[in-house]
């Protein structure tokens, strides 16, 4: 079931951000769950637009991918436009 808190065309476009992120680092959902000791049912509920992350979770998922986070930040932010609806 999506939210409609977790499908804004910004949050879909960072969620797809991570995703291709994730993917690029080699590291499947159950690899990356497993780097933060949660199930793999939370990075997919993530990536599925189940659930939105907080600050400390996206931070513990930079480190996780092997990434500053201030790197993955700037990344994700370079892919939005510039007119953000929330």
């Amino acid at each position: 079931m999506r939210r409609v808190w977790v499908t804004s065309p910004a949050y879909e476009a960072a969620v797809s951000q991570l995703v291709a992120v994730r993917k690029r680092c080699g590291l499947s959902q159950r690899d990356l769950a497993e780097r933060i000791n949660k199930p793999r049912s939370f990075i997919s509920k993530i990536e599925n637009r189940e659930r939105r992350i907080d600050i400390v979770e996206f931070i513990v998922l930079a480190r996780a991918l092997g990434l500053d986070p201030n790197d993955l930040l700037a990344e994700l932010a370079g892919s939005l436009p510039n007119q953000i609806d929330i």
